[in-house]
């Protein structure tokens, strides 16, 4: 059987329209100085139009310059300040550090800073030089919804020094039902919220509302990543999982 698992886990910038499998996308790249520092990075990432993020930070002062992928939302803050904040996974689902970036559409002025997820003691944490660059060829398209959900596949989100905080879904195929899936969504953050059904998704979506509490939610499942969105009113959860607690997450394919 084939096996898959993903992990759960800002505008001004160089903005080019584009669009990833009939979902609108605006791309934004920047070269990073971390101030104070000799650090520097590449960041690039796509924004929809509901304000999700997704894209990869490049470490380019370092040897590997592995690509690491960042995760996030935009969203608007008081003074109008409009902020993307994202979040570094590991390979693993790790979340291993975050970014902020804050712009003000008036005068477009760019703010932003970087801190360490990974640091028990004290959290790093480096204001950042952004610079608008070239969205990176080659790059892109992570807003790409899977067309063949075949298999098994395994997502996955963790917070390093939060003991057993983070959430996992679970994609498994059903022999001998075609076009049926086997979803498990378990999260703890802060408390626990469990989902498990039969799901016949519909072009790489699938979404549900728990009859007993009417939380409800829209999962997408993207080229390496799953992206679970809650869509019932506010404080429905609380019924559901308790205060402060929702499926909602990004979750990376760790399988």
């Amino acid at each position: 059987m084939k096996r898959i698992v993903f992990v759960l886990l800002l505008p001004l910038m160089m903005t080019i329209p584009a669009l990833a499998q009939g979902i609108p996308v605006t791309r934004h790249a920047y070269t990073a100085q971390f101030k104070k520092s000799k650090i520097t990075a590449l960041i690039w990432y796509e924004e929809t139009e509901d304000g999700d993020l997704s894209g990869e930070i490049i470490y380019t002062s370092s040897k590997q310059k592995t690509p690491i992928r960042i995760f996030g939302i935009a969203y608007e803050m008081e003074g109008g300040l409009c902020r993307h904040q994202l979040f570094e996974y590991q390979a693993d689902g790790e979340r291993s550090g975050h970014i902020e970036i804050d712009r003000d559409p008036r005068t477009s002025k760019l703010s932003a800073q970087w801190g360490d997820m990974r640091n028990d003691d004290s959290q790093r944490t480096y204001a950042l030089r952004l610079t608008p660059t070239a969205f990176p060829t080659g790059k892109g398209g992570t807003f790409t919804l899977a067309d063949d959900i075949t298999g098994r596949f395994v997502y996955n989100y963790q917070h390093h020094f939060k003991g057993n905080q983070g959430g996992t879904v679970v994609i498994n195929h059903l022999k001998g039902n075609p076009g049926v899936e086997e979803v498990s969504i378990s999260k703890y953050d802060p408390h626990i919220a469990e989902y498990n059904a039969h799901a016949v998704f519909s072009n790489g979506t699938y979404s549900d509302e728990l009859e007993d509490c009417g939380y409800k939610f829209v999962m997408y499942v993207f080229r390496d990543f799953v992206r679970v969105k809650t869509t019932s009113d506010i404080y429905k959860e609380y019924d559901c999982f308790g205060a402060f607690t929702t499926l909602d997450g990004f979750y990376l394919r760790v399988e």
